[in-house]
């Protein structure tokens, strides 16, 4: 990697982390629709997909992992905070509400993730982190207030919406305080596992009981499923969380945030675009305002201050 390329390698994986969760919400619905609206079934072909992908990378040698003498309870309540709760939450809410809807909603995530870190990792963000964070929020506000009609959402996905926001903004704040102990690599590989063998088991017991255990494989052969999988279980579960769980190690957590904003701009296109979801004149000052946050806190970004970017990383005692 080039050296001038290097410290701004942590902002180019939160970047391209948001592109890849703002396709994410056209993968889901496509997926979702061949599997009749089942959230389990449907999270558990992806999270397998992605666990086999990252053993293989394991057992290449590509990767290493090692948890010894480390706190690897962190990392599992990271787990069952997200895929266990939030992705059954995020993924039944696309049956629920709008994707637009879904897409500005949850962008309001950021706000929660800095006041959360405040107390739990002891973090400040600067004034003019503040500022710019503050501005592509609001962004996301109007979009959600003013700049479209909610015609498809419901009670049960506005809850099923908050509820995810709520989850995901714990997790994050918790896999950046794990980030200390913990590589990317390790972290996700312990959540996609956990993800592959809860969603599984739960979804062929289901199956079982109802005596269609036979046709639990039938959906991989339909195309349009196979590329939603093969999405959101390679691209989504393994290049993005890797890409968002290094970013959220390795850059100040007001940055990383509002750079997430991105993928409501592209999720909300896709809901105007391809789902025929109104757009009006105050949608695109909204959809403006988020770029300006994240033009903005991006470019407030000091790559040189190494100790402000990142959580410093704790020695770990390996002796036996």
């Amino acid at each position: 990697m080039s050296a001038k390329i290097k410290p701004y390698f942590p902002l180019i994986c939160s970047l391209t982390a948001a592109v890849i969760f703002g396709f994410a919400i056209l993968f889901i619905k496509m997926g979702m629709r061949e599997v009749d609206y089942d959230p389990v079934k449907f999270l558990a072909f992806r999270f397998s997909i992605g666990f086999i992908v990252l053993s293989l990378l394991l057992v290449s040698g590509k990767q290493k992992v090692n948890y010894k003498n480390k706190p690897t309870k962190l990392i599992v309540f990271c787990g069952v905070l997200n895929p266990l709760i939030s992705q059954v939450l995020e993924t039944a809410s696309t049956t629920y509400a709008p994707v637009s809807q879904i897409a500005a909603l949850t962008s309001i995530i950021p706000v929660f993730v800095v006041l959360l870190s405040i107390p739990v990792n002891k973090e400040f963000p600067g004034k003019k982190q503040i500022l710019f964070m503050s501005i592509a929020i609001c962004g996301v506000i109007i979009i959600q207030t003013l700049g479209k009609d909610l015609h498809g959402g419901t009670t049960t996905g506005f809850i099923l919406i908050a509820l995810t926001i709520l989850v995901l903004s714990v997790q994050r704040v918790f896999i950046r305080k794990a980030s200390v102990y913990f590589t990317s690599f390790e972290t996700i590989y312990v959540s996609t596992g956990m993800g592959a063998v809860s969603f599984s088991t739960f979804s062929l017991i289901k199956y079982g009981i109802r005596g269609e255990l036979g046709h639990f494989f039938d959906v991989l052969f339909i195309p349009d499923f196979v590329i939603s999988i093969l999405y959101m279980g390679i691209i989504s579960c393994v290049i993005a969380f890797l890409c968002l769980t290094y970013a959220a190690g390795n850059l100040p957590i007001a940055i990383s945030s509002s750079v997430g904003t991105l993928s409501t701009v592209i999720s909300v296109s896709i809901g105007i675009i391809i789902f025929k979801e109104s757009f009006g004149f105050t949608s695109i000052l909204g959809v403006i305002m988020i770029l300006g946050g994240i033009i903005g806190a991006s470019l407030s970004y000091n790559a040189s201050d190494k100790d402000g970017n990142r959580l410093k990383r704790r020695k770990i005692n390996q002796t036996k």
